[in-house]
């Protein structure tokens, strides 16, 4: 059996890269296109754009991708798999050429609906487009990961990010604005998808469609589709609401801030895209729970000194990098930075739960993160703005986290953890309100400085095994 912490390591290189490389790409690309684009406003009607791309595509793909991913693993080796992928398929590309003729037809409704104006009906258009490529790859892609060909993985997403930028900043150059982003969602969703149909054709030409397999595949995906709405209607409000109450300005300051805090977002998808297959692979493992109970304690430590750190550099980000109304996208970017991190730290407990086939906790899950979001920015909004709106964000999170912590280790006992992840989950806790809420440089630093000397030196044994020098703690022998 394959060692694994090799495995662990060499999927962070390859899908974690990939994703690295995915989503690096643009941010870097940011300072640019805020120079040839100085209206934030646009950033506005982006981010709405993005909301009505998730929300469609969930509904589209009915997360079979991770129902596929499942059977595909739990399937018995006299199995045809090629029947589990093709039924996947042909279930996604039906849903989409009904829901984006929907989105097509309806096109004025929708644009009143996410836009408050029928003058973005166009922009309803062009997402339906985008979104019809955009979910069939979600499906025509996966038996890459399945065969864990991750050469291939870094490459492609190496080339249509590059692709997707390069057409972007083209079209803003010749005079576009937010068309751009969706011309080039376009033109990457028609590249990945060609690019893996012509790779992986054979998982979807060789089998057939097969009942019994749609609905286990169903009885996977379905469930788990109210949490992936909910998780986009969580995007969603915010956005809506800072457009109702205040005005596309401000949403587009928000929006921007929000943009550079998803570099946190970056780190997420990078450490999920390493993770996933490691955790399906090895949940047949004798000490599976508590493996994964350390793992995520180290996770927790990285992705916490990971915030911190941005957290000093955030006023040099800002002031060396943007310009003009885009500096105030500052006050809402320490709190908007934590957020995809525990999102990421979700994912550990909400994968257990799709393992047991109790996929309802998600939806339980995202459903408290909207019910506290709602409530929170609508009580701190009138108040304090956009701001308000970022802290209901990462308290509706932090709470959903503790939640989950609740349910899947204290009384599920699907993850075992050790007191020492109980003792940082709650100092860090205390260090970002703390640092949140003084404006001293000094103490902050200490803070901050003083958190992470404990972490590391509470986890640098750990830390130390789990690279397999000395230790089998993650399957490796001394």
């Amino acid at each position: 059996m394959m060692n694994r912490a090799k495995l662990l390591i060499k999927n962070f290189f390859a899908y974690g890269f990939a994703e690295f490389i995915s989503k690096i790409v643009p941010f870097l690309c940011l300072p640019l296109v805020t120079r040839l684009m100085p209206d934030t406003a646009a950033f506005g009607v982006f981010n709405m754009y993005t909301v009505v791309s998730g929300i469609s595509v969930t509904l589209i793909v009915l997360n079979m991708h991770t129902a596929v991913f499942r059977d595909y693993f739990l399937s018995k080796p006299e199995d045809t798999n090629y029947d589990i992928t093709t039924t996947g398929q042909r279930i996604v590309l039906f849903n989409s050429l009904i829901i984006c003729l929907i989105l097509i037809v309806f096109n004025q409704f929708f644009s009143r609906l996410f836009f408050n104006d029928v003058q973005y009906s166009l922009v309803i258009v062009f997402s339906a487009i985008a979104i019809f490529f955009t979910a069939n790859n979600y499906l025509i892609e996966l038996p890459t990961r399945l065969q864990n060909q991750r050469r291939i993985f870094i490459i492609s997403k190496l080339i249509s990010s590059v692709g997707y930028y390069a057409v972007i900043l083209f079209l803003i150059y010749i005079g576009f604005t937010y068309y751009s982003i969706i011309f080039g969602a376009i033109f990457t969703a028609i590249f990945l998808m060609a690019y893996f149909w012509i790779k992986n054709k054979d998982f979807f030409l060789e089998g057939k469609f097969d009942r019994d397999i749609a609905k286990s595949l169903y009885k996977t995906g379905v469930p788990l589709m109210p949490a992936s709405i909910m998780y986009w209607l969580y995007s969603g409000i915010s956005v809506i609401l800072i457009s109702r109450f205040l005005d596309l300005n401000e949403l587009g300051v928000y929006s921007f801030g929000s943009k550079i805090a998803r570099i946190s977002q970056i780190l997420a998808t990078v450490l999920i895209g390493g993770l996933t297959h490691f955790i399906y692979s090895t949940l047949k493992d004798k000490d599976y729970k508590t493996m994964i109970g350390k793992l995520w304690e180290i996770m927790f430590v990285f992705s916490t000194i990971f915030y911190l750190v941005l957290f000093l550099l955030k006023d040099f980000i800002f002031n060396t990098f943007f310009t003009g109304d885009y500096l105030q996208g500052i006050v809402v970017f320490p709190y908007l930075l934590l957020v995809p991190l525990l999102s990421f730290l979700k994912f550990f407990f909400l994968t257990q739960f799709t393992i047991i086939g109790k996929p309802i906790y998600h939806f339980v899950i995202y459903f408290i993160d909207c019910a506290l979001l709602f409530a929170l920015s609508l009580l701190l909004l009138p108040d304090y703005g956009i701001v308000g709106v970022a802290i209901a964000n990462v308290c509706s999170s932090y709470v959903s986290l503790t939640i989950l912590i609740v349910l899947a280790v204290i009384k599920k006992k699907l993850i075992v953890f050790q007191a020492s992840t109980y003792f940082l989950f709650l100092l860090f806790l205390f260090v970002f309100i703390f640092i949140n809420s003084k404006d001293t440089i000094f103490l902050n630093q200490i803070m901050i400085f003083g958190y992470m000397a404990v972490a590391f030196l509470m986890n640098i044994k750990r830390i130390y095994n789990y690279f397999g020098v000395r230790s089998s703690e993650f399957g490796v022998r001394s």
